[in-house]
């Protein structure tokens, strides 16, 4: 009998298609020659269970909005349940403080065995690690913003310096992701040319102002982004995540 694989999950739904992106690029950087040579992957895509990110950071509990930490943990339960043995979850602004350390807390406590892989926590290692650099664009949700949560892991006692769009930057990119005429939200295949054209303005206006590369700090973003139009390096945390989670189930597969 064949040794059990590490199976690796993915809570997705937030939204879907950044889940499916994490999935993709699993695949991508996995050394494989046929099927049975990738990593086992579940993907959990339950956007009715977990609330919209930005909107509860905005709003927050008190204005009756529900934690969206809960709907991942359920997500988690089922990934658990499958046999997965590491996780990520598929969103930067999930990463905040008020929705992620619930989350964890709760998965840590009734989930032993079960790994989340903090997405923005290994970012910023593979910052440090690899490109040794300090003046770093951030582009992002809404919520991202203000919870301040990159900020956690791009610490100014460390040297580094986020730069963030000015106000009608971060409009543009709200726009981007959630307008009703061209946001990603809803035209995702193909991504509207005006989203991908607000958020490329948004990249050229952050190395203007001397970012020396670009988080792509929404898994949505990667979708209507491609890095070769750009001359400063655009970091993209969803694949940096992939990639930490191939190293953690066999780091054999992992691709150069």
């Amino acid at each position: 009998m064949a040794m059990k694989k590490p199976l690796i999950g993915v809570i997705g739904g937030v939204g879907p298609y950044a889940g499916l992106d994490v999935i993709r690029k699993i695949f991508d950087n996995t050394r494989a020659l046929k099927d049975q040579d990738h990593l086992d992957c579940m993907l959990v895509s339950c956007p009715s269970m977990i609330p919209d990110r930005t909107e509860f950071l905005l709003k927050g509990a008190e204005n009756g909005m529900e934690n969206p930490a809960w709907g991942m943990f359920e997500s988690a339960q089922c990934l658990y349940k499958a046999g997965a043995e590491y996780a990520v979850v598929a969103c930067n602004t999930a990463h905040s403080s008020p929705i992620f350390n619930l989350f964890s807390r709760m998965a840590r406590e009734s989930l032993p065995g079960f790994t989340v892989v903090n997405m923005l926590e290994t970012c910023a290692a593979f910052v440090k690690e690899s490109l040794k650099i300090t003046h770093i664009g951030l582009l992002a949700a809404k919520g991202t913003y203000k919870s301040r949560v990159y900020h956690e892991y791009f610490r100014e006692e460390d040297g580094f310096a986020l730069i963030e769009p000015e106000e009608r930057g971060q409009e543009k990119i709200h726009e981007a992701i959630y307008s009703k005429q061209f946001g990603i939200k809803i035209y995702t295949e193909p991504v509207k040319p005006q989203a991908k054209n607000h958020i490329a303005c948004e990249i050229y206006r952050l190395e203007e102002r001397g970012a020396k590369a670009v988080i792509l700090g929404c898994t949505e973003f990667p979708l209507a982004v491609d890095p070769q139009d750009f001359s400063i390096p655009i970091l993209d945390p969803g694949l940096i995540v992939a990639r930490k989670l191939i190293a953690l189930a066999d780091p054999e597969k992992l691709l150069a």
